[in-house]
C-alpha cells in the first residue's frame, strides 16, 4: 500500500509541476516497433512514459531519474501493462539517461511478486516526436500478445 502511495505521489508532482520544469522526449526501441514517449521533470528528478508506436495507448508508467551501480545514470519505470491485456506482468524499463541516440534500456518482469525475469536489452533512438514504424517488427514486451 505505501508503495502504490509514493507512486501515487510521484505522478501527482509530475502532474502539477510547471511546464516550464517538464519536457517530452520521444524514443523507439530499436529492433521494435514501440517505443515510450516520456515527459521528464528534471527539477524533480521524476518521470511519466505511455507507449508509442505499435503499443500507443497500451501502457504507462512513473519513474525516478538516478544513478545505478555499474551502469550510470538511468531512468527506472514501473510500467502497468493492464491496457494491453498483460495483468500477469508487472514490468520494469530502465532506461539510459540523458536521452541520446544509441542510450540502452532493458526490460526486466515478474509474474508474481518475488522471481525477476530479463525480457530484453538494446538501444534506443531520440525521435523528436515521430513513431517508429511498426512494419514486421514486434514490440518489446511481444510476450503479452
Amino acid at each position: 500500500m505505501r508503495r502504490v502511495l509514493v507512486l501515487g505521489a510521484a505522478a501527482l508532482a509530475m502532474c502539477v509541476a510547471s511546464p516550464a520544469m517538464a519536457k517530452k522526449v520521444s524514443i523507439s526501441f530499436d529492433g521494435h516497433c514501440d517505443g515510450l514517449d516520456i515527459i521528464l521533470d528534471k527539477a524533480d528528478r521524476l518521470a511519466l512514459e505511455t507507449g508509442n508506436g505499435c503499443d500507443e495507448g497500451a501502457h504507462f508508467g512513473v519513474g525516478t531519474i538516478g544513478r545505478i551501480n555499474g551502469r550510470g545514470n538511468a531512468i527506472t519505470f514501473a510500467i502497468n501493462l493492464s491496457p494491453k491485456g498483460g495483468e500477469a506482468y508487472q514490468y520494469i524499463f530502465v532506461v539510459d539517461y540523458p536521452l541520446v541516440t544509441g542510450g540502452r534500456f532493458t526490460t526486466v518482469y515478474t509474474q508474481d511478486g518475488e522471481t525477476l525475469s530479463k525480457e530484453g536489452t538494446g538501444t534506443y533512438t531520440v525521435n523528436g516526436g515521430t513513431r517508429h514504424q511498426t512494419k514486421g517488427l514486434k514490440s518489446s514486451t511481444d510476450r503479452l500478445r
